[in-house]
């Protein structure tokens, strides 16, 4: 099993409970850089991957396989652990590192623990409260869009259909005793506690 594990921004007292726990807990721990190898040695001895910032797209294809590799082979093993400063799964390392695995090595189980990204973080140290619709951008075209509060999923849906999106997952309560996950086929009503993501789908 491989376990993505968000460290926070950098605080050692954001990173939450459950992720501090899977450090302890993996047989083996890496991390993509210092920076994320210091937040996580009180829990664990961490081994750094290289994932240099260069240009050359084959390079870069070849360092993300070899890791990819070296990842997988931990996990095969046993509970092998991938950290990263921020969210796993908002702009991260662990993402594009997710994608190789699952494409050449599906026997893998993979889970991610959440923690504290960039834009809670972002809200905080500026003081500046998200009380309204915000876009978050890395200069990509938009692929994702997801609505807080979707009480009325199935119109949502319908509406981001028309604008080319065709992907579509409803979560009511995450992260409680009463979670509920819904692919594609929206209900027409959901509770206040509801997400709807939306892809187009690559």
């Amino acid at each position: 099993m491989l376990i993505g594990i968000s460290l926070g921004p950098g605080d050692p007292q954001l990173m939450t409970i459950k992720a501090a726990a899977a450090l302890k807990n993996c047989t083996k721990v890496f991390v993509p850089g210092e920076m994320a190898s210091e937040l996580a040695r009180p829990y664990c001895s961490p081994e750094i991957l290289q994932f240099p910032m260069i240009e050359d797209k084959e390079e870069l294809e070849r360092i993300w396989y070899k890791n990819a590799d070296t990842v997988a082979e931990a996990a095969a093993a046993g509970q092998a652990g991938f950290a990263c400063i921020g969210d796993v799964n908002t702009f991260s390392t662990f993402s594009h590192l997710e994608r190789v695995i699952r494409k050449n090595h599906p026997q893998i189980e993979i889970q991610t623990i959440p923690g504290v990204g960039v834009v809670p973080t972002l809200a905080s140290r500026f003081a500046a409260p998200l009380e309204g619709s915000f876009e978050v951008s890395d200069g990509s075209p938009v692929q994702t869009v997801i609505r807080i509060k979707a009480t009325r999923p199935r119109k949502l849906a319908e509406e981001l259909r028309a604008r080319g999106f065709d992907e579509f997952v409803l979560g009511t309560m995450l992260c409680t005793a009463q979670e509920s996950i819904i692919r594609d086929e929206m209900p027409e009503r959901s509770d206040y506690f509801s997400v709807l993501l939306a892809r187009r789908r690559i």
